[in-house]
């Protein structure tokens, strides 16, 4: 298969992170739409699960060949050590952020925290995140950075993806669609009411058949199922299925547009998730007004910031959140009713610009940079490694 850079993929992940801050704004700060006009923004939490799907297609496309017959030694280290250089950096630069705004909060000003906070804040959690390994815990709320939580069960899909993507090619064609049926099972046993979320259920309760599960096994189960959607989504575009239909602008426009109505009229997440391998897949094969639309630089530019808008969006509200708690602590400051109006769109906005501004730091000074100076340390140390594989 041709591993040329996939281009109208990019500016995808920039719209999908933009959706969940969107999301989290709404869900934490203040509300945006009344939920009796649409109920369209109460589903964005889905884009998280395009974003395990996109990761099952890209690291396949990737690094899919380097592992097909056997696994070894040197190809694994070489793989992993250009994932870590891509995740870790940034991740604990967020993570020192928000545990020094912690520090500052409750050390420095000695402000109570109330009981929401106080399992986001949990300081037994910290190694769990060091070490990557926080995808395992059972927490609904997340810890620390909290949407991070992904990108610590995907650091164990990244772990296992050698051994997957061997079972993967040998299976017959048979296999293949019973793998599929293996992803919707998954789909089907996450799909429940929402439960003991410490931060999520006073609004999430209402939701019926979501997904949105942030606790061990469900998290990790979500991610699984995502990526497995993903490594097929790949053979499929190999396969080149679908293309005299998908790479029409019109029918990608309509896939949107459909997600649009799915996400208003609380379309089961069971059924709304088949949507985005249509979606990744209709990207690729476009060459008409879609991609050249993709391919412009502000989009562009939108996708490469993507890791850092999702990495710093939440340290953000945590930062406005610690002033707050030191001006007015939580347990003094009675809860309003719940209003909407235009002060909702307009604070999100400004939100968001700030939001993508900082990305675009974070992504220029610690992103490229980092991962250069990691990647040459690695290979370095890789250099005489002797290797070792099994088939």
């Amino acid at each position: 298969m041709n591993r040329s850079y996939l281009t109208t993929l990019t500016p995808l992940r920039g719209v999908a992170a933009l959706l969940v801050v969107t999301f989290h704004f709404n869900l934490l700060v203040m509300p945006l739409i009344d939920p009796a006009i649409t109920q369209l923004h109460r589903r964005w939490y889905l884009l998280v699960d395009f974003f395990f799907i996109l990761s099952g297609f890209i690291i396949t496309y990737v690094y899919g060949d380097w592992f097909e017959n056997r696994v070894s030694t040197a190809s694994f280290r070489r793989y992993m050590a250009a994932r870590f250089a891509r995740i870790y950096p940034l991740h604990v630069i967020t993570l020192l952020w928000v545990v020094g705004i912690y520090m500052l909060v409750v050390q420095v000003y000695q402000v109570k925290l109330g009981r929401v906070e106080q399992g986001v804040f949990d300081v037994s959690a910290i190694p769990l995140h060091v070490f990557m390994l926080h995808g395992f815990m059972a927490v609904g709320s997340g810890t620390w950075n909290t949407p991070t939580w992904s990108i610590g069960c995907e650091w164990l899909l990244y772990l296992l993806f050698p051994l997957l993507i061997l079972g993967f090619r040998r299976l017959s064609g048979a296999g293949r669609y019973g793998l599929l049926g293996v992803v919707l099972a998954l789909y089907v046993y996450l799909t429940q009411p929402v439960e003991n979320h410490a931060m999520y259920k006073p609004w999430l309760s209402t939701l019926t058949n979501t997904i949105d599960d942030l606790r061990f096994p469900g998290s990790f189960l979500r991610c699984f199922a995502g990526f497995l959607l993903g490594m097929i989504c790949l053979e499929a575009y190999s396969r080149q299925w679908g293309q005299n239909v998908l790479r029409r602008s019109g029918v990608f426009l309509a896939l949107v547009l459909g997600l649009a109505v799915a996400f208003h009229w609380q379309v089961p997440d069971t059924f709304t998730i088949w949507a985005f391998p249509l979606l990744i897949l209709g990207a690729c094969y476009n060459a008409g007004r879609v991609s050249k639309l993709l391919k412009t630089r502000p989009l562009q530019r939108l996708g490469d910031w993507s890791y850092s808008i999702y990495m710093v969006h939440m340290p953000i509200l945590f930062s406005f959140l610690a002033v707050q708690l030191i001006t007015a602590p939580a347990d003094q400051k009675p809860a309003g009713p719940v209003t909407y109006g235009p002060a909702g769109p307009i604070a999100c906005l400004v939100y968001l610009l700030l939001v993508v501004l900082v990305a675009a730091l974070t992504y220029r000074f610690v992103e490229v940079p980092s991962r250069r100076v990691l990647n040459r340390v690695l290979k370095a140390k890789r250099a005489a490694e002797p290797e070792i594989s099994f088939s």
